[in-house]
């Protein structure tokens, strides 16, 4: 990812990794964020090609991170559209991360698999 939050917060909600933790407020926002990167595109072969991965449902971490870093390099090469996204995606970021909801990603096969917010004492698997 970046190292950015907030561009990595709406790179996941952008790929639906997020989406369930979002309410009206947070989905409607990230309908203009995603309208946003969209028109960006238009003109960006890149990173519509990112965001087109990462809106794919068998999308993984690794699409979300290219996305990410997509986005995080056109808001530096273009600052207008950086204060747009910073602006439009404002409420889906604050959302994800004062959101109580865990979002839990997994692709494959998982033999044991604990989604847990926080762990008081130890696990055992048999």
């Amino acid at each position: 990812m970046t190292g950015d939050p907030f561009l990595d917060s709406l790179a996941t909600a952008l790929g639906g990794q997020a989406a369930a933790a979002l309410g009206m407020t947070g989905k409607a926002a990230l309908e203009k964020v995603r309208e946003l990167v969209r028109r960006r595109s238009e003109q960006d072969p890149q990173t519509q090609a990112a965001l087109e991965a990462a809106e794919q449902p068998e999308s993984g971490e690794e699409q979300i991170a290219a996305l990410a870093e997509r986005l995080d390099r056109v808001c530096t090469e273009d600052a207008e559209f950086a204060e747009q996204l910073r602006h439009e995606g404002q409420a889906v970021h604050n959302e994800i991360v004062t959101s109580d909801n865990v979002v839990n990603i997994n692709h494959g096969q998982a033999t044991n698999l604990v989604q847990t917010r926080e762990i008081n004492g130890g696990i055992t698997f048999n």
